[in-house]
């Protein structure tokens, strides 16, 4: 799907994508914190929207709304009801993560010095013809907002505590992707309070959420036929 397909979507609808990449920010940090597993294109995608530091439009912060299925499928099912406790840790991701959003909206000297850290990144590029990125600007732009993460965010009282495999924690490489992702989804989590959206509401409106959510996953369907 691409920009042009998605140019008629109201605020509501960007919201609810806003909110699909903080929860699928926070499903990888569960399977990788799990399983030491992750997919690297995806890993590059979650973190383009830290990047874009001036945008114009909802566009330019996510250009390719098909690369956030996987989270929009998790807030239709979340929307579905039911216990929450299968992917409860995800959802305690992303709580934390709208937590530390609302915690950077409130200190202006912090999120002047996310602002100024990230700028002084160089994002990796995409390769023209498959959209992914190179292995090792990934793996070098991980690194550096990993240290961002760990210079501000990780300062704050009460940090996230991720769960997970012992011995995949402890290594250096997926310790820093997880990091990264925790940025990311910060930086999805302002999005979504920017657009209107509030920490309860993924718990209290959920039903709202979820019905959104599975008419862009039909929006973008169609957008492929």
């Amino acid at each position: 799907m691409t920009a042009r397909n998605s140019s008629h979507w109201q605020a509501e609808e960007w919201r609810v994508l806003a909110i699909a990449s903080v929860l699928q920010c926070a499903q990888n940090i569960d399977k990788l914190a799990r399983s030491g597993t992750i997919d690297d294109a995806e890993l590059g995608k979650l973190q383009e929207p830290l990047f874009v530091l001036n945008p114009t439009s909802n566009l330019e912060v996510y250009p390719f709304p098909s690369l956030f299925l996987p989270g929009l499928t998790l807030v239709e099912s979340l929307g579905a009801g039911g216990s929450l406790r299968r992917v409860q840790l995800v959802v305690q991701y992303a709580l934390g993560m709208l937590r530390l959003a609302d915690a950077v909206r409130a200190d202006a000297a912090l999120a002047a010095a996310l602002r100024t850290q990230i700028a002084s990144l160089q994002p990796p590029r995409a390769l023209a013809s498959s959209q992914e990125h190179d292995g090792d600007e990934q793996a070098s732009t991980t690194r550096q907002l990993a240290q961002v993460y760990k210079a501000t965010l990780s300062r704050l009282p009460k940090p996230i505590q991720v769960q997970g495999s012992a011995a995949v924690l402890s290594n250096e490489e997926h310790a820093a992707a997880i990091r990264s992702l925790l940025l990311a989804g910060v930086r999805s989590a302002l999005f979504w309070r920017q657009l209107g959206g509030t920490r309860w509401q993924l718990l209290l409106a959920r039903g709202k959420l979820g019905a959104t959510a599975s008419q862009l996953k039909k929006s973008i369907a169609r957008s492929f036929h």
